[in-house]
């Protein structure tokens, strides 16, 4: 079935009194109902997955005339006012460009016009070849090299007539290549401001897309640094001179513009440090703190020397807003309690959620569970699908759903951290102000799916509890889990801040008590926008088992500045933190956990008080096991308390369960039964009365509904849940 709606929300959270908007479009008839549900599990029913939703009231709910919104994905940066026009009545442009060797599609670098339409006068590069385009009149030049930063001076005088010179970085000596030509009778289109009088009509530049209505177009794909204006043309001296200038200086050249992509990594400007201060806004979020022609290798921290960082990184299909206008605005009433709620769209046989989370009212007593949804690994794995290449190491994931065909008819959704742009570079940032196809229930069963089912498990034991976020504990730090005696995480909670983790680290230090039922948890490190969107960033730095690498030297992040990668290798393992950590992958099926004989540990008797099987888990939905997907092991060398029991591990893995990459000195060679490939279920107390129990899986959640709750992962998980909700203290052994 195709499906004809989708939609997001604008915020990831919100409690009482806050505003949320919801956002959709139609690919068919707009005609919609639109409802309000509170949903406990997320599976697809068709599939025998637990799923529930729940109607609520709500004033907007009933039928919405809802309209196509296209998206316009690129990112580019623009300026308004721009004095391009120079004394000698022409334009004199300069800008560094550099590109990856397989881009080789028609993209905009620079696109000036009026703001009242007409012809523009925009730089472009198809196949490597600088071209200077005016209305239907190109001016071509010879192919620049591939990630080779090359400096670009494109000279149009007040007759029309092209130079366009080349300078490549130097290696021995400025070089340079020189095309010129007429751009025609289209010239007077543009130049039809009397004598240049740019007051008359004002100019507007964009830079890394062309400038179609307001929209963009024509994306570019590379890096852009130091774009500038000058006020008369450059001798070939004063070019090379201008290659020595660091970012945001000219050197004495007569330069009217000079957009400094140095500046305000952290923010969405880029100021312009030439005479007229015309400051560029950045629109779909280009790649900041990416190394320019500066960057030598000698700094790799931007926060210390940004004039290695003068560029920024524009991708075709970058997407930060999709400014979709809302089909409702509602303000978070008093009465609804804590919890998963979604707009429910449905237009014919098309349905589709928009998810949010309710968080407890400030003033509230907090009961003493709070279950923790993970919503920066939600937003890391937004629009996440398995490409045919792969579909052989995920058999359980390949399944082509709805989400993946309406991802496939529509590229400008934007992807995940998981993706690649099509230059080959990583996705850094991901937004959720656009939709996100696999943050829904029904969808495939992996993380927030996969929550549901610990949604629905704590809904059955019947204990009260509240259900919190991490984009609001990055927002609240320690204040959101003061007052919680037990924290239950997500099946995958991969992706945290440094305020996260702080705010983690100092309540289970004051006595909290935490479930981890999950893995590959508190693995990467993640910068949160600090201007409030909620987006997230990533730096893929030096190890881990990852989907791309960063380049060498941009392992530091925009957003905050703090060097990248996985929290294990900045010291802060998550074996110290939770006593397991990434050990395997695979998703060729789960399997199960035997106990081991430290489970005869008197202290490890009330998780398994009613166990009568020393097998556990050799059930589930998550490939027929609780052990599985991505599994984390104790390791008390990298920091498992050692006291930590073992409860359980987990065994007879299948050959496509891997150690994870950054466990390995070498490969390791196939065939070769490895011991390390495994899931352990540890417990462990803390000094100040609080305890750690972890599952080490993912597939774990996945086996909590069999018979109906009537199993021993159910039990073994209640057990805990409840005795860590009991205000007893622990004692260290």
């Amino acid at each position: 079935m195709t499906k004809t709606i989708v939609g997001y929300a604008n915020r990831l959270s919100v409690r009482s009194g806050d505003e949320i908007a919801f956002h959709a479009s139609t690919y068919g008839s707009g005609a919609t109902d639109v409802s309000l549900v509170r949903l406990t599990g997320c599976d697809d029913p068709d599939d025998g997955g637990i799923f529930e939703e729940t109607d609520i009231a709500a004033e907007w709910a009933g039928r919405v005339e809802i309209p196509h919104q296209p998206i316009f994905a690129g990112s580019y940066a623009a300026a308004d006012g721009v004095r391009a026009i120079a004394g000698d009545g022409g334009i004199h442009f300069a800008v560094f460009v550099w590109q990856n060797e397989w881009v080789n599609n028609r993209q905009c670098l620079m696109s000036l016009g009026r703001n009242k339409g007409g012809a523009r006068l925009e730089l472009y590069l198809e196949n490597k070849v600088p071209q200077v385009v005016c209305g239907d009149t190109a001016v071509t030049s010879r192919p620049i090299s591939p990630r080779r930063w090359t400096l670009l001076l494109i000279d149009v005088d007040a007759s029309g007539q092209v130079s366009i010179r080349q300078y490549p970085a130097p290696e021995h000596g400025l070089e340079m290549l020189h095309t010129h030509a007429p751009l025609g009778d289209v010239w007077n289109d543009f130049y039809s401001a009397p004598g240049g009088d740019e007051s008359a009509s004002p100019l507007e530049c964009w830079f890394g897309a062309a400038n179609r209505d307001g929209r963009p177009a024509d994306a570019f794909d590379g890096k852009l640094e130091q774009p500038a204006f000058f006020d008369r043309v450059l001798r070939d001296s004063e070019a090379g001179l201008y290659w020595n200038t660091a970012p945001g200086e000219h050197a004495g050249l007569p330069c009217n513009h000079l957009w400094d992509f140095a500046s305000h990594i952290s923010g969405q400007v880029a100021e312009d440090r030439g005479g007229a201060s015309r400051h560029c806004r950045i629109v779909n979020l280009p790649t900041r703190a990416v190394c320019g022609r500066k960057w030598d290798g000698t700094v790799h921290d931007w926060t210390v020397d940004s004039s290695h960082y003068g560029a920024m990184h524009f991708h075709s299909n970058a997407i930060a807003d999709a400014e979709w206008k809302p089909f409702a605005r509602w303000t978070v009433p008093a009465d609804l309690p804590s919890g998963l709620y979604a707009a429910k769209l449905v237009q014919g046989e098309s349905e589709d959620y928009v998810p949010f989370y309710i968080l407890p009212q400030l003033d509230a007593a907090k009961p003493a569970i709070a279950f923790l949804a993970p919503t920066a690994s939600y937003l890391a794995y937004a629009n996440f699908c398995i490409q045919p290449q792969f579909a052989a190491l995920y058999p359980q994931m390949r399944e082509d759903t709805e989400g993946d065909a309406l991802l496939r008819a529509h590229p400008e959704f934007g992807g995940g951290l998981y993706d690649m742009h099509p230059d080959g570079s990583g996705v850094h940032y991901s937004s959720l102000h656009r939709p996100i196809v696999n943050f829904r229930p029904k969808a495939s069963n992996w993380a927030f799916t996969a929550d549901g089912d610990i949604i629905a498990w704590l809904e059955q034991t019947g204990e009260t509890y509240d259900t919190i976020t991490d984009d609001a504990l990055h927002r609240e730090g320690i204040d959101l889990l003061d007052g919680y005696q037990v924290i239950v995480t997500g099946t995958h909670p991969e992706y945290w801040s440094t305020t996260m983790m702080e705010a983690l680290e100092a309540w289970l230090a004051r006595g909290g008590r935490l479930m981890y039922m999950g893995g590959n948890g508190f693995y990467w490190r993640i910068a949160f926008d600090p201007n409030g969107t909620d987006c997230i960033e990533v730096r893929r730095a030096e190890d881990g088992t990852r989907a791309w690498l960063a380049e060498p030297g941009e392992y530091y992040h925009s957003f905050s500045g703090e060097l990248g990668g996985l929290w294990r290798r900045l010291g802060r393992t998550p074996q110290s933190l939770v006593g397991v950590g990434f050990s395997a992958q695979g998703f060729g099926g789960s399997t199960h956990y035997r106990l081991t004989e430290a489970a005869a540990d008197p202290r490890a008797a009330f998780i398994l008080e009613g166990v009568e099987s020393e097998v556990i888990g050799d059930f589930g939905a998550h490939g027929d096991g609780a052990a599985g997907e991505e599994i984390d092991r104790a390791d008390f060398a990298l920091g498992t308390p050692s006291h930590a029991i073992v409860i359980a591990s987990s065994e007879k893995h299948n050959a496509l369960m891997l150690r994870a990459k950054e466990e390995l000195l070498q490969t390791m060679p196939p065939g070769i039964e490895d011991p390390e490939v495994r899931a352990d279920m540890v417990f462990f107390e803390t000094a100040s009365g609080g305890a750690v129990w972890s599952t080490g899986s993912i597939a774990w959640a996945g086996s909590l509904a069999h018979n109906d709750y009537g199993n021993n992962v159910a039990r073994i998980s209640t057990n805990v849940l409840r005795r860590f909700a009991d205000e007893q203290p622990f004692r260290l052994p």
